[in-house]
């Protein structure tokens, strides 16, 4: 369903993992579980009628409706995701706080739930320009849109909470606001503006999708047995946040239950 597309630019390649174009070889409707992941997303349809309801949002085709982009904010917890028609796609997935570089508000003003529409009237001007635009042609426009409203945060918060996400998982909250030369109390504050959670909920999220897509990646057809690693006091606590994040006890997943394609592992409901 979905063909990943690796920025050319060296600049995107700092805030964006990929572009995600859409393809119709599914059977319709499509209903699948997207995962809590540590990128964002920002989409852009067209012709789509899009739902959108609490961790739910659904994709229907629609000739009267012109361009939309919706925005998936930080997902916590597992959003069901339908697509009743093939509709025409192409995403942004961002690095954790990438998105943060191409907007003059943080995140949390962006997408302050874990799905919106994006309401910004130079974007939705693009959108309509971007879908004239020949197939082949439209990743290197979205470059060349990018690239002109990427911004330069030089040594302000943005870039120092950009800068601490590579460590997050590693260190302390005392030690990262170090690092940012910040006081503990801001250094949470400009987090969850930039990040759209808090640092505790964040490590979570990397330590799931962690041990999530090395399993994915290995060649067995089973998910009865996790790689438990040492960031898990027991089995019984993974467990419990595998439920939190999924949704599913993991007796319920096999490999083949899995989509791949936009950006990360996601589980296809049969």
């Amino acid at each position: 369903m979905f063909t990943n597309i690796t920025p050319l630019s060296d600049q995107l390649k700092k805030y964006i993992t990929c572009f995600t174009v859409s393809h119709h070889r599914e059977t319709f409707p499509l209903k699948y579980t997207a995962f809590p992941n540590l990128g964002t997303c920002l989409a852009l349809f067209n012709q789509t009628s899009i739902g959108i309801r609490p961790n739910e949002v659904t994709f229907t085709k629609d000739v009267t409706h012109g361009p939309k982009i919706i925005v998936l904010g930080r997902l916590t917890q597992p959003t069901i995701i339908t697509f009743n028609d093939p509709v025409d796609e192409i995403s942004i997935n961002f690095t954790p706080c990438g998105i943060n570089f191409f907007f003059k508000v943080p995140f949390i003003k962006i997408a302050a739930q874990s799905s919106q529409l994006l309401n910004e009237s130079k974007w939705s001007k693009f959108a309509s320009q971007l879908f004239t635009v020949p197939i082949e042609k439209r990743i290197e426009r979205l470059e060349e849109f990018l690239l002109s409203n990427l911004r330069q945060h030089q040594g302000d918060p943005l870039e120092r909470i950009y800068k601490s996400t590579a460590e997050v998982d590693k260190l302390t909250v005392k030690e990262l606001a170090a690092i940012a030369c910040m006081s503990e109390r801001n250094f949470l504050r400009h987090f969850k503006k930039y990040m759209g959670c808090s640092p505790s909920l964040f490590k979570k999220i990397i330590r799931f999708r962690n041990v999530l897509d090395a399993q994915y990646s290995k060649s067995t057809n089973s998910y009865h047995r996790f790689l438990i690693t040492e960031d898990y006091y027991d089995s019984s606590h993974f467990r419990k946040e595998f439920v939190q994040f999924t949704g599913y006890a993991i007796s319920s997943f096999k490999k083949g239950s899995f989509l791949p394609g936009n950006g990360s592992s996601v589980f296809k409901l049969m």
